[in-house]
């Protein structure tokens, strides 16, 4: 049984890689696909296939440092995402990546990539949160307030252990565990592209907390822009321990912080997004 469990990871774990590797299809142009669940592209599969395209136009002795995403318009998993990369600047120690994405004929998605030769420095970093290990706490489906949707909490990719809300806080934090359900790959371009697709799981969800129960959506949420900074190296199948909060909302709009960490304390990865809050109509379901 142990055998079997491993080895159907194994295969999710290696599909969710090929689904973020768009197919090149001419030079530096790339065609991908997303799945029908959920209705509309998510956002952080739409920035790792956007990032993996990138990718693929950069010499090996660099990796991505910063990504930063627009999202101009929903996408539609029933049509193709057309990736166009173009080459802005190569340099001795940094590259950088601009990224059209297109779908049904509409422009979806603009990105900026940075790339940065791995070089030595001081370094400093916040505190993890101190927090129980992932194997002491629930998943999303046994825990009690909560604030995911219910194709997040049945996403077959990943792996999630919540920890329990403070829920008057007045920043809406929530703080999880997370992984791939299983990559073994070192290789990492591979495990940056993962760890973007994780990192749009939950962001936005901040924003509305402090405003509305957690069991009942009283308002629509649309990321506006998504950002990105690696710190250090990354793999996704290991578990991150992700604390996010939203330090204003404002005009319609709301700003949520995400910081990530490896299981040694290792802030790996720091994502900062804005969100479209409206309130959802009356006769919406």
């Amino acid at each position: 049984m142990a055998t079997g469990r491993v080895d159907g990871e194994a295969a999710l774990g290696r599909n969710l890689v090929r689904r973020l590797a768009p197919e090149p299809v001419g030079q530096d142009r790339f065609v991908g696909r997303a799945p029908a669940v959920p209705a509309r592209i998510y956002g952080g599969e739409l920035a790792a296939q956007t990032l993996t395209a990138a990718n693929a136009t950069v010499a090996d002795d660099r990796v991505a440092h910063s990504l930063q995403c627009t999202y101009l318009a929903p996408g539609d998993p029933a049509h193709p995402l057309a990736h166009t990369v173009t080459r802005v600047r190569d340099g001795r120690s940094f590259s950088s990546r601009a990224v059209q994405v297109h779908n049904d004929g509409r422009l979806v998605l603009t990105a900026t990539v940075g790339y940065h030769v791995p070089d030595s420095g001081f370094t400093h970093q916040l505190a993890m949160p101190a927090v129980p290990g992932p194997t002491d706490l629930p998943t999303i489906e046994e825990a009690d307030g909560t604030a995911w949707t219910r194709w997040t909490a049945r996403d077959p990719d990943v792996e999630m252990r919540v920890v329990s809300p403070d829920l008057p806080d007045a920043l809406g934090r929530r703080r999880f565990w997370c992984r791939i359900a299983a990559d073994g790959s070192g290789d990492p371009r591979t495990q940056t592209a993962l760890a973007t697709y994780l990192s749009d799981l939950t962001m936005v969800a901040s924003i509305r907390l402090p405003h509305e129960p957690v069991d009942a959506k009283q308002y629509l949420m649309s990321t506006l822009n998504h950002g990105l900074y690696f710190h250090r190296p990354i793999q996704a199948s290991d578990w991150h321990l992700v604390d996010h909060y939203s330090p204003v909302a404002a005009g319609g709009r709301g700003l949520a912080l995400s910081h990530m960490y490896n299981q040694d304390g290792a802030l790996v990865m720091t994502g900062i997004q804005e969100g479209l809050v409206r309130p959802l109509p009356p006769d919406c379901q």
